[in-house]
């Protein structure tokens, strides 16, 4: 009753899309983020040790800017603060071979240190000579000179520095600013897209079940025209099941009280028959009585034989009737079915139907010599086999044929009984209608032939079908089941 799942799931896609947007967006957020702090961290490290770079410089130019007031005054104190002074700014030069290692860097910090020792050996020369001397003097004006020169080509790198210190402070806050806001837009805005992404994600799972939810509880209602409409993918197909199920429900009750409706016309019908039974059993008893003892005329003889007629008929399908709605209990023994039908086909043949007629009927038999035994009543099964053969033979017209064959199924475990006429066949409005009680397009019929035929072939277990031929007629299928020792001999 239900459908098969789809090949391409379409509901999965989506939950499996949605959680793939999910998992990428906190793994590039996190790469990021981690990408973005390493970032930061090294720029703000860099922009350290441009800030140390700078120190250092002031450091260098404080140095030789001592040095020179040492050089100027001479005087004992600064004379011991000049090796200390020295050995500051060639501290302060190697450090400056650590931060610029590489060439060209190296070499105009080279020539700086050059510069620098060779003020030092002019400063060591001013403090070594005598004060007021002409060397001195000489040497003082050289060493200030020199000094003079360091000062200022140390503050134009101070200022080159400077500029491109700030310069790069500024691009650095910048980005780290735009990263901030970045970050504090990610922090933000991500919250609410994955809530709406969520909420889309759960509105597409819980619409359709709250659909079929509330198909199900009218479907509990008793509304069985309640059809589901406008999903899709899975749900679709559930919905398309769910549709199914409740047509199908709607036919089943239907036919339940159609049931329930025949179960009760035919115990009245039963019962009623019961009542007619003894009454007519009377008048036709009287009648005969009548015949035989009075001495009336022949004309009136017939009458009252064709009043027994009808009473024999009325009888007949007062027992098809009372057969119907109160079957006699089945007495199962294990049989052949050929014997059962060869013993039919032996009666069939000396009707009426297949005696008269010029061409005459034909029947013919095509059974199977290797037929199993089945379980079941012989004479129920003799009596469906009967009434088929007989509206075979009202079917055919002269010089027709009716077939019976016998068929094993060893892989089903059955055995079938195929009866196939040349007559006219059935329309296709009244195929669905022949098994019902009390339908016949006989005028003499009953119509209940065919349905008691198809309550003894239920009751044993088996089938009863019927379908046209290509080539005119019908063709009845009757299956009966083979059973075992080991599932019992009981129907």
């Amino acid at each position: 009753m239900f459908g098969q799942a789809a090949v391409d799931p379409a509901m999965k896609k989506k939950i499996i899309f949605g959680l793939a947007i999910f998992a990428l967006m906190f793994f590039f957020g996190g790469v990021y983020i981690v990408t973005t702090t390493q970032e930061t961290i090294y720029e703000l490290h860099r922009l350290s040790q441009l800030h140390r770079t700078v120190a250092l410089r002031k450091d260098l130019l404080l140095s030789i800017k001592n040095n020179q007031g040492s050089i100027i005054f001479r005087n004992r104190h600064f004379a011991m603060a000049e090796a200390s002074g020295e050995q500051s700014m060639m501290a302060i030069v190697e450090k400056c071979f650590v931060c610029h290692p590489t060439y060209p860097s190296r070499e105009k910090i080279d020539n700086l240190k050059k510069q620098i020792e060779g003020y030092r050996v002019l400063t060591r020369a001013v403090f070594a000579a005598n004060p007021g001397s002409a060397l001195s003097e000489n040497r003082t004006g050289a060493a200030l000179t020199m000094g003079n020169d360091l000062i200022a080509k140390v503050e134009g790198i101070i200022n080159v520095t400077g500029a491109n210190l700030e310069k790069q402070e500024r691009a650095i806050l910048n980005k780290i600013n735009e990263r901030k806001t970045l970050l504090f837009i990610m922090v933000t805005i991500g919250p609410f897209f994955a809530v709406g992404l969520a909420f889309f994600l759960i509105r597409g799972l819980t619409r359709p079940v709250n659909s079929l939810l509330d198909a199900t509880r009218r479907l509990k209602a008793g509304d069985l025209d309640y059809r589901i409409t406008g999903l899709r993918d899975e749900f679709g197909e559930v919905a398309d099941s769910f549709n199914e199920m409740a047509a199908s429900l709607k036919k089943q009750m239907h036919e339940m009280q159609r049931t329930e409706q025949l179960r009760i016309c035919g115990e009245m019908a039963a019962g009623l028959a019961h009542e007619i039974r003894n009454p007519l059993a009377g008048m036709k008893v009287s009648i005969e009585v009548l015949l035989s003892e009075l001495d009336i005329e022949e004309r009136d003889k017939e009458v009252l034989l064709k009043v027994i007629e009808q009473i024999r008929n009325i009888e007949l399908m007062m027992k098809n009737l009372l057969n119907y709605a109160r079957p006699v209990a089945a007495q199962p023994v294990r049989f052949n079915v050929n014997k059962i039908l060869k013993k039919t086909i032996y009666f069939i043949e000396k009707h009426p139907s297949f005696v008269s007629g010029d061409p005459r009927k034909q029947l013919i038999t095509e059974l199977d010599e290797a037929l199993p035994e089945i379980v079941g009543d012989p004479q129920q099964l003799q009596q469906v086999f009967l009434n088929l053969l007989l509206n075979a033979a009202d079917a055919v017209p002269e010089g027709g044929t009716i077939t019976v064959r016998t068929v094993h199924d060893k892989q089903a475990k059955t055995v079938a009984v195929v009866l196939r006429d040349t007559g006219k066949g059935i329309s296709a409005e009244l195929m669905e209608k022949i098994f019902q009680p009390f339908f016949t397009t006989k005028r003499k019929g009953t119509g209940l032939g065919l349905a008691v035929s198809k309550r003894i072939v239920e009751e044993h277990g088996g089938s009863i079908a019927v379908s046209n031929n290509v080539s005119g007629g019908v063709t009845f299928t009757v299956v009966l089941p083979v059973k075992t020792d080991e599932e019992g001999t009981a129907v």
